[in-house]
């Protein structure tokens, strides 16, 4: 088992993408970065060279295609040889079923009484056909256990937040109390995050 205590890691979430913008429910389909996504992703690859040195680092990222554009555009913007890293699936977005690629608003108006129950039970809720944030956060556990060296990490909004709780000790219900990262770097180290922003 990994100490992860012992372990830096700088985590940034894939660059804005279309969906995003359309509040539509993504999850492992794939969507495009922004003009804004693929600018704040070359720029967290720069503020990376700043408080990081990139070349003693492990490169892994969601398989999906918005967060592998990410990982090579921020590599680009760390000034580090292009598709230098590897995937891993575990670190894939939620798993949102019958839910991909709906809008938010037309899950709430069609869907409502199913999505009403998120909120009672959010850790443990799913879309349908779909995977809980518990599921979704042992997936991730097994990730980090097999994690040896330093490494930047670029996967997902959902994906970060559960995170959060192996490397911070976090409760399901601390988890779930805080706000997804939109852009930016989080480091973890020594139990501890720190967030630096990007500035365009």
């Amino acid at each position: 088992m990994t100490d992860l205590q012992h372990l830096t890691l700088y985590v940034v979430r894939h660059g804005q993408t279309e969906d995003n913008v359309a509040r539509r429910w993504t999850g492992r389909n794939d969507s495009h970065l922004t003009d804004l996504g693929r600018a704040k992703a070359r720029a967290s690859g720069a503020l990376l060279a700043r408080i990081a040195n990139p070349s003693a680092l492990d490169f892994i990222a969601s398989p999906l295609h918005r967060a592998c554009v990410t990982m090579e555009l921020l590599q680009e913007g760390a000034g580090v040889p292009p598709c230098r890293y590897r995937t891993d699936r575990r670190l894939m977005e939620n798993d949102c079923g019958d839910f991909h690629g709906l809008l938010e608003d037309d899950i709430r108006n069609h869907h409502g009484e199913h999505h009403a129950r998120l909120l009672e039970d959010e850790w443990n809720w799913r879309a349908p056909g779909g995977q809980s944030q518990a599921q979704q956060h042992d997936d991730i556990g097994r990730f980090l256990s097999t994690l040896t060296r330093d490494s930047v990490i670029v996967c997902h909004g959902l994906t970060i937040r559960l995170m959060r709780a192996p490397l911070l000790g976090l409760s399901p219900r601390e988890t779930l109390a805080h706000s997804f990262l939109e852009d930016g770097v989080l480091r973890f180290a020594g139990g501890k995050e720190t967030y630096f922003p990007v500035n365009l």
